[in-house]
């Protein structure tokens, strides 16, 4: 009975070890499905702002999901529309935290984005 109990736990931890991992190699610095790359990611660990930027992008970042999540719905419901004006929505919360950066953060944060780019549609912030 122990030894059936130690097996069982042992599988346990290899299964969600090797579940982890999957998952963080599949999100590859990825939010959401393949959107976009993680810009609070990129920010944070390859421009290295300060914590009052990154606690601005943040707020900003929140207030665009809130703002394009009824468009998005919207979107997958088939309203042509609704896809141009989240495409107008994602730009201006883009807009919004390069408004943050310093000039050499911009343009390191364009070098990196244009680098995550494989042929298909830009992607967002």
């Amino acid at each position: 009975m122990i030894r059936m109990a130690m097996m069982t736990a042992a599988m346990f931890v290899a299964v969600t070890t090797v579940a982890k991992a999957q998952d963080a190699q599949q999100a590859g610095g990825r939010r959401g499905g393949g959107r976009g790359p993680n810009i609070m990611a990129i920010l944070k660990d390859s421009l290295k702002v300060s914590d009052a930027v990154l606690a601005k992008a943040d707020s900003i970042q929140k207030a665009g999901q809130a703002e394009t999540a009824p468009l998005m719905e919207a979107a997958r419901g088939g309203d042509a529309d609704a896809r141009t004006k989240l495409m107008a929505a994602r730009q201006k919360q883009n807009d919004a935290i390069k408004a943050l950066l310093t000039d050499d953060q911009k343009a390191a944060l364009d070098k990196i984005m244009s680098a995550g780019r494989r042929g298909g549609p830009a992607p967002t912030l």
